[in-house]
């Protein structure tokens, strides 16, 4: 008897699936200028980077038909919410029932909790994201319209789509870098990859405790969320601001300088958009925004890496063995076994993703063969690596002159980054949990 598929597995096959049709559909003439045609892997790469709202390029955006960036902003919107999401939504919108199967696919798709009314949550998520990408729009169309006239409406369309779901595709070759000075391009964009990579699901308890003037309680998960995401934003302004006042950012106004720290404290959240050249920038802020691209966004977002709650849950593990405690608290709640072994896991398993990309990267491109050229590129290499993990999108600029081996490296990296390490594993695994006999337990000497 045939097995059906469980919601995880669904789940990734999805992004699968439409990664094969936007690859498809961009590898045809009609989306790409005369004598420009993509190749396959060229094609299946923007697919990727697209549905798994990466940023990553292989290709100059003017490269692109009109045709083909429609077909690029589908895909970053349909990756961003998630196609079995989107068919769900329909469903529920014909009056259909939603079976126990595809309330565990929302489960895994929106991170929501299994006690919650789908319908809610689906309708909140689909009207909130036309709002905010709406107003988004309108305001982006503003700070274009005395440059581009009538078409900075869909200027802003577009990268309002791309921001809203971290994915950081913009219409011009220097990304955002001619406009850094521009209040209503960089602060609109900035709140908008906010917004975008703080989840659907705590965003929605967040409404509801508005409407509720406070009554309404938040759970550990949008606590732990919102928390995370404070701190992460303040250190990451903190740091840029340290780390590149004597670079990139001296000689611009003070209004250009503050801006810049703005944006960039922000983008590496999974955004990929940029003010300023990271090809310009000094190593250590390179690293840096590393480690920010590593952690990523927070679960059932638009964006990818380890996550903010994985990130929470780690932090107080740590807090919880040097104040020995036997349980891990935060927020004066108790955070379950089961959360803390999935945080050490996905932990585990993105760091031997993001490791395996910096092995292979350079083994491609320099052989076994060393020297100062190749020890000089690893930096720049490995930060692609990060940032497709992480589904960012941030380059130094080396993505184009990569080989297409290596871009089909990159491809998995943001496959596994935007699926989530752990999700993919499971929906390999395939099997349900069986019981299993308990042993004597007895400590190992770690450390």
């Amino acid at each position: 008897m045939r097995r059906r598929p469980n919601p995880v597995q669904a789940l990734v096959a999805s992004f699968a699936l439409v990664i094969a049709v936007g690859g498809w559909c961009l590898h045809q003439p009609w989306a790409a200028v005369p004598g420009k045609q993509l190749s396959w892997v060229e094609a299946v790469f923007t697919a990727t980077s697209a549905t798994c709202v990466t940023g990553l390029v292989v290709r100059m955006p003017d490269d692109h038909t009109v045709a083909g960036q429609i077909v690029i902003v589908s895909l970053i919107q349909v990756g961003g919410l998630g196609i079995i999401t989107f068919g769900l939504f329909f469903l529920l919108l014909t009056g259909q029932r939603l079976s126990l199967f595809g309330r565990g696919v929302i489960q895994s798709s929106l991170a929501a909790g299994p006690w919650e009314d789908f319908w809610p949550l689906l309708r909140t998520v689909f009207g909130a994201t036309l709002t905010i990408e709406g107003i988004g729009a309108l305001v982006l169309a503003v700070g274009w319209w005395g440059e581009k006239g009538p078409l900075a409406l869909a200027w802003g369309a577009f990268h309002a789509v791309s921001a809203f779901c971290n994915a950081g595709f913009s219409l011009h070759a220097q990304n955002l870098i001619p406009w850094r000075g521009n209040p209503f391009i960089a602060i609109t964009t900035g709140l908008l990859i906010i917004c975008g990579g703080l989840g659907f699901y705590p965003m929605t308890e967040l409404w509801r405790r508005w409407r509720s003037h406070g009554r309404a309680p938040l759970s550990l998960h949008a606590r732990t969320v919102f928390i995370v995401t404070v701190w992460l934003l303040c250190i990451g302004w903190a740091g840029f601001a340290l780390l590149e006042w004597g670079t990139t950012l001296r000689g611009l106004p003070w209004h250009e300088k503050a801006l810049g720290i703005w944006f960039q404290g922000i983008t590496p959240r999974t955004a990929g958009f940029a003010t300023l050249d990271y090809g310009a920038m000094n190593p250590a802020t390179l690293v840096f925004t590393m480690g920010l691209m590593f952690i990523g966004a927070s679960p059932g977002s638009t964006g990818g890496g380890v996550k903010t709650t994985t990130i929470g849950v780690l932090v107080a593990v740590i807090i919880a063995r040097i104040r020995s405690r036997r349980q891990v608290q935060s927020f004066k709640r108790g955070i379950s076994p089961v959360s803390v072994g999935d945080a050490l896991v996905v932990m585990l398993l993105a760091s031997c993703v993001v490791l395996g990309g910096m092995l292979l990267v350079p083994l491609i491109e320099h052989g076994f063969v060393g020297g100062p050229q190749a020890r000089s590129m690893f930096l720049a290499q490995a930060f692609d690596v990060v940032s497709a993990f992480g589904t960012v999108g941030l380059s130094t600029g080396i993505t184009p002159s990569l080989s297409p081996p290596s871009w089909v490296v990159l491809t998995v990296v943001m496959f596994v980054g935007r699926v989530g390490p752990l999700t993919l594993g499971l929906a390999l695994a395939g099997r349900r949990p069986r019981p299993e006999p308990a042993y004597a337990e007895e400590s190992i000497m770690v450390g």
